[in-house]
């Protein structure tokens, strides 16, 4: 139970940059990178409205995918 609590404060100081990334990689709909992924077109939209955090699961394939590194799939809050 600690963990989930330490785990919910930190992610609240990242945000993700799915759509950037899906964007930067000329992947212009969510289903597309759903079918890509195997990773459900709804969480897609969740990750990428920053109502889900990005897993260390979900970032490995999604930037395996893409393409690009993990570290562009987060941004710091300011």
């Amino acid at each position: 139970m600690a963990n989930r609590k330490l785990i919910k404060k930190i992610s609240g100081n990242y945000e993700n940059r799915v759509r950037e990334c899906r964007l930067k990689a000329m992947i212009a709909k969510q289903d597309m990178l759903a079918q890509m992924t195997g990773i459900p077109r709804s969480t897609i939209n969740a990750l990428e409205n920053n109502k889900q955090f990005l897993s260390s699961h979900y970032a490995l394939i999604i930037a395996e995918v893409l393409r690009c590194k993990l570290d562009d799939l987060y941004k710091k809050k300011d």
